[in-house]
C-alpha cells in the first residue's frame, strides 16, 4: 500500500509558478482551468450607496446584461465594485476570455497590470489611423521616453502649485478657505524644502511619477490611488528651515484634523489636472481622442467594448475618459458616434467619488452595478463553494502550467493516484473530483477565516485566500511536509484561531500534552485545524495521522479516530470551562481575567496587560515571601530593595503570548509557556488572589514548590541588585586586601585566618609606625582608601555574615567567604576596568589602577634607605657593635677635649637610646625581601611583600643614628688633626683610632 507519510503530490515549483493572485497574472489556460464562480449580487444605488438585492448571480449572467442591455444614448457603462482582492479584475478577464467572436465588435482591453500612459494611450487608441491620434501617441510616447520619475515628480509638484494657486474661496468650503489662493496650500508646495518632503522616497508623488512612467510588475503591491493624510508634511521634524509663511500654514494645519482632510481633498481634486498638464493631455485633448475614435468605429459600423480591470489605476486620464464613455452615440435622430458598452472594474471607497455624471448614466441604462462584497454563507453551501474554489487551484498546482497551456482539457492527477480513495475519503474532495490534500475542508475554512479582516471575518477574499493560504502551504510549507515537521509553529503564527472559530479546548490540549511526548504542539494544531477541535484527543483520521507523521495512537477517555473526513461546523456555542462549569459565581472583572487566560491558551491571543501584571505580581510576590535569608546566609533586606531586585515584571516571570517589550524578559527566571497546563494553574493563581479556592488541589502545592524552587533565582537576582555576586565580592574582598596592604596589615603568604580577619576589618584603628619611610604615591593611596573602606567592609559583612533579623552582621559566614577569599588572593593586582567595578567598591580603590607602579616605588625607596644605612653598617656588623662603637667615640673625644655642641651630643645620645631598642635583624630582613623583589624572575606576590611589611621606625632611626655619627666623627678627626702640642698629639692618635675602629665596622665583611 502506498504510503501516506510526507507526501506531495505537487512540486513547490510547479505551485509557484501557476498559483497567481492577480487575475491577469496566469495565462488563458490556467486562468480558465483555475476559475471558479464568484459570488455576484447585483446592487441598486441609493444615491451613491450600493444596495445589493436579489439573489446570487454568475459570471454568464453578467456577460448576458453587459452584451444585452440597451441604452438610448448608445452609451453603457457597468461599474463592478468591490473591495481589493475580491475578484473584480477576475470577473472583467473572464468576461474577455467569453466574449463571443463577433466582427460588430472593437475590445479595447484596459489590462490592470498596465496602466502607465503610455500602455492607456496605446490601448485606447489602437488601430485608429488618423493624423491626429497618430499625433497624440508620439506625444506621449516622447514624453514617457524623454523623462524620468524625479523629474516627472517635480513636475507634478509645480503643476498642483499653479492650479492650487488659481482656487478661490468659492471653490472650497468655508472651513477649508485658508487653503485658497495664492497664500493657501499652494505655498507649501512652493517651499523648497517642504516639497522634498513630499517628493521622498515612498511618498505618493513619486509612486505616481513612477506608475505614469511603466507598466505594474507581477507581485507589486497595489498603487496608491490618492493623496493622504500620511503625505501632509505635518510632522516635519526639521520644518524651521521651511519659510515663515509655510512654517505659520502648516503649524495651522498640524491642529485641525478637518483642515487636514480638505488639504487632501483638494490636493486629489486637482490631482488630474497636473498630470495631464504635464504629460500635454490638457484642454480635453483625450476625450476628443476618444470621441474621435468612436467617430472612426461608427463609420466602420463597429460597436467598441471597453473592459477596465482597475479604474482607479488609470490616473491622469480618468475624467477625460469617463466623460468620452458617457457621451451619447445618438444626436439630432443619427448615430455620430460608435455605440460604446464600458465594464469597469472599481473599488468600493472609488465608487463613491465618481463623478456624478457617470452614476448618472449608471442609473440611466442598467440602474445597477455588480457587486463582489458577497461574504460566503456559514452552512454547507457556502463550504461548498469555498472548497470548490480552492480545489481547482490545488488541481491546477498538482497539473503546472506548462501541461495547462498544452492540454485542451484540465487533467485530474488524483484519477489516477494510488491514494486517491484513502486521501479523498479523508481529507475530501470537491464536487468536480479534486482532492483537497494537503487540507481537509475544516483546515480550509480555518485557514481563510484566520487570514479574513477580524471585522469581516466571513469575508472571502479570492486574493488574500491563494496569497495568504493556498500558495503558503503549497510552497514554503512543503519542505515541512515532506519531513514530517509540517505543521510546524510557523503555519500557527500565520493561521491564528478565528473569533468564530472554536478552539481546541483546554481540557483536550491538557491531555495531548501530558500522554504525547513527542509531537504535542503539533497535534494540537492538526486537531484544531484538521479536525475541526473536537472534544477528544483521538479524534483525528488515519491518514491525517500518517500523512502529518504523527504517532497513531489512543488517549485517555478517547473513543477510535474518525474515519470520515471532519465537516466544517457553524460557529458553535462557547465550551464551558473548568472554571465556569464551577457553582462560584465570580465577580466580572475576575471572570473576565479568567476569560483571558483561557482565550491566551485556546486562542492564543495575547494576554491582557492587567491580567499579566497581576499574575507575575502573585508568583513574584509568592516567592519572595516564602524567602528565608539563610542559603546562602545573607542579612536580611527591605520590601524596596526586594522589589528593586525582583519587579514584578516580565524581567522575573515571563509569560509567552504577552506584551513582554522589556530588556532581560528573554533571560526571566520564571518562565510559562502557553500550554493547557499552565492555564489551568493561572487561573487558579487568580482565584486564589481573589480569596476562591484553586480549580485542582495540586495547583496550591504548584504555587508552593514553585515558590521554594524559585529561591534561587531571588538569590541571584538579590545579589546582582546589590552587586553582591561572587564576581562582585571577590573584587570587594580584594580591594579590601590591597587596602589591608597598604596598612602593612596584610601581605601575600599569611594564613587564611589573619588574612580573614584583616579583609572585615575597618581599619579605624590602623596607623603605619614606617609613616615617615613611606612614598608619596603609597601614602595618598592609603589615605584614599581609609576614608572609604568603613562602607566598604560593611557591605562584605552584609553580604557574608550572620545576622538576626534585620541588625548588624555578628559572624563572617566563613564557609562562604574563605572560597572568595582564594580567589581573590590569587591575584594581588588591581587590573580591573571601571564599568566591572561595583559602585559600593570604587571610592575605596580610587588610587588602585597604579597598584603595580606604587609597590614599585616603594620597593625603590626602602632600597635607596638600606643602601644608605649599609654604607655605615654592612651586613654581618651587629646593631650593639655598632652602638658601642659610637659611645666610645663620645667618650674618647670627651677626653680628648674635642669640642661638641650639645644639640650633636644629645641627639645622638638620643638615638643611640632610640636604637638601643629596636630590632636591628629587621634590616636583614628588609635586605632579604628585597633581594627576592629585584629578582628577574620574581612573583609579584615578592614585590608586594617586599614593600607592604611595617617594619617599624628600625630604618629611620638607624640612618639618622649612622649619619649623625659619621658626621661628628669627621668633625672631630679634622679637630684632632689640628692639634700641635703632645697633649693634642696624643688626642688626635686616640681619634684617629676610633676612627679607624667606626671605618672597621663600615667596611664590607670580605675586606676586613
Amino acid at each position: 500500500m502506498a504510503d501516506f507519510r510526507g507526501f506531495l503530490c505537487w512540486t513547490p515549483e510547479t505551485a509557484a509558478a501557476t498559483i497567481n493572485t492577480e487575475a491577469v497574472s496566469p495565462s488563458r489556460a490556467v486562468f480558465l482551468a483555475t476559475h471558479a464562480p464568484l459570488r455576484i449580487r447585483k446592487a441598486g444605488l441609493d444615491g451613491r450607496a450600493l444596495v445589493s438585492e436579489g439573489p446570487l448571480i454568475d459570471e454568464s449572467t453578467v456577460l448576458k446584461d453587459f452584451l444585452s442591455l440597451q441604452s438610448d444614448t448608445g452609451a453603457l457603462l457597468l461599474p463592478i465594485v468591490g473591495d481589493s482582492g475580491t475578484g473584480k479584475s477576475h470577473l472583467v478577464r473572464w468576461v474577455r476570455e467569453n466574449l463571443p467572436s463577433s466582427d460588430k465588435y472593437k475590445v479595447i482591453y484596459l489590462e490592470k497590470a498596465k496602466t502607465s500612459l503610455r500602455a492607456v494611450i496605446d490601448a485606447l487608441l489602437a488601430d485608429a489611423d488618423s493624423g491626429e491620434l497618430a499625433q497624440l501617441r508620439s506625444d506621449i510616447h516622447r514624453f514617457t521616453d524623454s523623462i524620468d520619475a524625479a523629474t516627472l515628480s517635480r513636475r507634478l509638484v509645480n503643476a498642483l502649485s499653479e492650479s492650487l494657486a488659481a482656487t478661490t474661496a468659492r471653490d472650497v468650503p468655508q472651513h477649508a478657505r485658508p487653503l485658497a489662493g495664492p497664500r493657501g496650500l499652494t505655498v507649501v508646495l512652493q517651499d523648497p524644502h517642504v516639497s522634498a518632503f513630499m517628493l521622498g522616497q515612498g511618498k505618493f508623488l513619486t509612486r505616481l511619477a513612477e506608475q505614469l512612467l511603466k507598466d505594474r510588475s507581477d507581485g507589486e503591491p497595489d498603487r496608491p490611488m490618492a493623496f493622504t493624510m500620511q503625505d501632509l508634511p505635518t510632522d516635519l521634524l526639521d520644518l524651521h528651515r521651511a519659510a515663515k509663511i509655510t512654517i505659520k500654514l502648516i503649524n495651522v494645519i498640524s491642529g485641525n484634523t478637518q483642515l487636514q482632510q480638505a488639504a487632501v481633498d483638494l490636493l486629489n481634486h486637482h490631482l488630474e489636472a497636473a498630470v495631464k498638464r504635464v504629460a500635454s493631455l490638457g484642454a480635453g485633448r483625450l476625450q476628443d481622442a476618444m470621441l474621435q475614435v468612436r467617430r472612426e468605429y461608427a463609420r466602420k459600423g463597429k460597436e467598441i467594448i471597453l473592459l477596465i480591470e482597475d479604474f482607479a489605476l488609470i490616473q491622469g486620464v480618468q475624467k477625460d475618459l469617463l466623460d468620452a464613455v458617457i457621451e451619447a452615440a445618438n444626436r439630432y435622430g443619427s448615430t455620430t458616434l460608435a455605440p460604446i458598452r464600458t465594464l469597469m472594474a472599481v473599488t468600493t471607497g472609488y465608487f463613491s467619488d465618481l463623478p456624478e455624471t457617470a452614476l448618472t448614466r449608471v442609473r440611466a441604462t442598467a440602474g445597477y452595478a455588480y457587486n463582489l462584497n458577497v461574504p460566503f454563507t456559514n452552512d454547507d453551501q457556502g463550504e461548498a463553494e469555498i472548497t470548490s474554489f480552492a480545489g481547482r487551484y490545488l488541481n491546477a498546482a498538482r497539473v503546472g502550467r506548462d501541461v495547462l497551456e498544452n492540454e485542451r482539457q484540465v487533467r485530474n492527477p488524483c484519477e489516477t493516484c494510488d491514494l486517491v480513495s484513502r486521501c479523498h475519503e479523508q481529507f475530501g474532495a470537491t464536487s468536480e473530483g479534486f482532492g483537497l490534500y494537503p487540507f481537509n475542508s475544516s483546515a480550509l475554512v480555518r485557514a481563510i477565516h484566520a487570514t479574513a479582516p477580524r471585522s469581516d471575518p466571513y469575508a472571502f477574499v479570492p486574493r488574500t485566500v491563494l496569497g495568504s493560504v493556498i500558495r503558503p502551504v503549497l510552497v514554503e510549507h512543503a519542505g515541512a511536509l515532506k519531513e514530517g515537521t509540517f505543521p510546524d509553529a510557523r503555519f500557527r503564527t500565520q493561521f491564528p484561531t478565528a473569533d468564530i472559530d472554536e478552539p481546541l479546548s483546554t481540557d483536550v490540549q491538557e491531555v495531548v500534552e501530558a500522554e504525547d511526548h513527542l509531537d504535542a504542539d503539533r497535534r494540537k494544531i492538526v486537531l484544531e485545524f484538521w479536525g475541526g477541535a473536537p472534544d477528544q484527543a483521538s479524534a483525528l483520521s488515519p491518514a491525517v495521522t500518517e500523512a502529518f507523521a504523527l504517532e497513531a495512537r489512543t488517549f485517555s477517555g478517547a473513543s477510535a479516530a474518525p474515519k470520515q473526513p471532519i465537516k466544517t461546523q457553524p460557529k458553535r456555542e462557547k465550551k464551558q470551562t473548568e472554571t465556569e462549569s464551577t457553582t462560584a459565581k465570580f465577580p466580572p472583572s475576575l471572570q473576565a481575567k479568567l476569560n483571558a487566560v483561557e482565550d491566551w491558551l485556546t486562542r492564543e491571543q495575547v494576554l491582557p496587560q492587567a491580567v499579566a501584571g497581576d499574575l507575575r505580581t502573585i508568583i513574584a510576590t509568592a516567592v519572595a515571601q516564602r524567602y528565608r535569608w539563610v542559603n546562602p546566609l545573607m542579612r536580611e533586606q527591605n520590601q524596596t530593595t526586594i522589589r528593586a531586585a525582583w519587579p514584578s515584571n516580565a524581567r522575573v516571570v515571563s509569560l509567552e503570548g504577552a506584551m513582554e517589550n522589556i530588556q532581560g524578559a528573554d533571560t526571566a527566571p520564571i518562565r510559562f509557556k502557553r500550554t493547557a497546563r499552565n492555564s489551568r494553574y493561572l487561573r487558579s493563581v487568580l482565584l486564589l488572589k481573589n480569596g476562591q479556592p484553586a480549580q485542582r488541589a495540586e495547583h496550591v502545592r504548584r504555587l508552593s514548590t514553585e515558590s521554594d524552587r524559585y529561591t534561587a533565582s531571588l538569590t541571584t537576582a538579590l545579589q546582582k541588585s546589590l552587586q553582591i555576586t561572587d564576581g562582585d565580592l571577590v573584587l570587594g574582598l580584594r580591594a579590601a586586601l590591597i587596602g589591608a596592604a597598604l596598612a602593612g596589615q596584610a601581605w601575600p603568604g599569611m594564613d587564611e585566618a589573619e588574612l580573614l580577619a584583616a579583609t572585615f576589618a575597618d581599619g579605624r584603628s590602623w596607623a603605619r609606625e614606617d609613616t615617615a619611610s613611606r612614598d608619596d604615591a603609597w601614602s595618598r593611596a592609603l589615605e584614599g582608601h581609609l576614608q572609604h573602606r568603613t562602607p566598604l567592609v560593611e557591605r562584605l559583612r552584609d553580604a557574608l555574615g550572620v545576622a538576626q533579623g534585620e541588625g548588624k552582621p555578628r559572624l563572617i559566614d566563613a564557609a562562604r567567604a574563605l572560597p572568595l577569599l582564594r580567589q581573590a588572593t590569587a591575584q594581588w593586582d588591581w587590573q580591573v576596568t571601571g564599568s566591572d567595578i561595583p559602585e559600593w567598591v570604587k571610592k575605596a580603590v580610587k588610587n588602585f589602577a597604579n597598584w603595580t607602579d606604587i609597590v614599585k616605588a616603594q620597593n625603590a625607596s626602602l632600597r635607596r634607605q638600606l643602601d644608605g644605612i649599609r654604607r655605615h653598617h654592612p651586613r654581618g656588623t651587629t646593631g650593639a657593635q655598632v652602638l658601642a662603637a659610637v659611645r666610645d667615640a663620645l667618650l674618647a673625644a670627651e677626653n680628648a677635649s674635642i669640642p661638641i655642641s650639645l644639640a650633636t651630643r644629645t641627639g645622638i645620645t638620643s638615638l643611640l637610646a632610640q636604637a638601643q631598642n629596636i630590632d636591628w635583624k629587621m634590616l636583614n630582613q628588609l635586605e632579604d625581601d628585597l633581594l627576592r623583589a629585584e629578582d628577574v624572575e620574581a612573583s609579584d606576590a615578592a614585590r608586594i611583600t617586599a614593600a607592604v611589611r611595617d617594619r617599624g621606625v628600625t630604618t629611620q632611626v638607624i640612618g639618622a643614628l649612622l649619619q649623625a655619627s659619621d658626621a661628628w666623627l669627621t668633625t672631630a678627626l679634622e679637630h684632632a688633626a689640628s692639634r700641635t702640642n703632645s697633649h693634642g698629639d696624643e688626642a688626635a692618635r686616640g681619634v684617629q683610632e676610633l676612627l679607624i675602629e667606626w671605618q672597621s665596622l663600615s667596611a664590607p665583611e670580605e675586606d676586613r
